[in-house]
């Protein structure tokens, strides 16, 4: 053999080597993350649009019309379910998981919350007036314990965004819309 073919074996296998060793870009659906930034930024954005539909709720609490009600509360699910669905969808980032997975947790909860609790606080809450004390006392607790859990998913997946970006290289300011 020439040493000129063996040479081009030689970075044929290294080039080769090198394809295999770079990881995919993650993605999400037709989304491709190239950095660990963007890929943070990805989910912060996903629960940001979650919680904007629920100050939203909050807000037309005070001073929307049961329809407008209704409406933003079916935006709420629908926008939790597509958010829940691109999470779902979410590859690993350079095989680094435990983002993604402590985002899913919360967004199953939101999902499972959506359809349950705040489905029963939108039916009391709309009885205004005629709501029963023991229905006021339910509206109460159910606040008091969706907050709870809330908080302690939301330290999670921000305790996951701040070691998530140490790993990766980037500081993370946990300055956006999330608890």
């Amino acid at each position: 053999m020439s040493k000129q073919f063996i040479e081009r074996c030689v970075v044929l296998i290294l080039l080769g080597s090198l394809l295999l060793a770079c990881s995919p870009p993650a993605h999400s659906g037709d989304r491709q993350f190239h950095s660990a930034v963007e890929y943070n930024d990805f989910i912060l954005e996903q629960q940001n649009s979650i919680i904007r539909r629920m100050l939203l709720l909050n807000e037309l609490y005070d001073r929307g019309t049961e329809k407008e009600i209704r409406i933003a509360f079916d935006s709420l699910v629908f926008q939790c379910s597509s958010s829940l669905k691109c999470i779902n969808e979410l590859t690993p980032f350079e095989e680094d998981s435990i983002l993604k997975l402590d985002a899913k947790r919360l967004f199953v909860f939101y999902d499972a919350i959506f359809h349950r609790e705040y489905k029963r606080m939108l039916d009391i809450f709309l009885k205004g007036e005629l709501a029963s004390d023991e229905e006021v006392d339910e509206l109460n607790q159910i606040v008091i314990a969706v907050g709870e859990q809330e908080a302690k998913l939301n330290e999670a997946l921000s305790k996951s965004q701040e070691a998530f970006s140490t790993r990766h290289g980037f500081e993370f300011a946990n300055s956006g819309m999330t608890n």
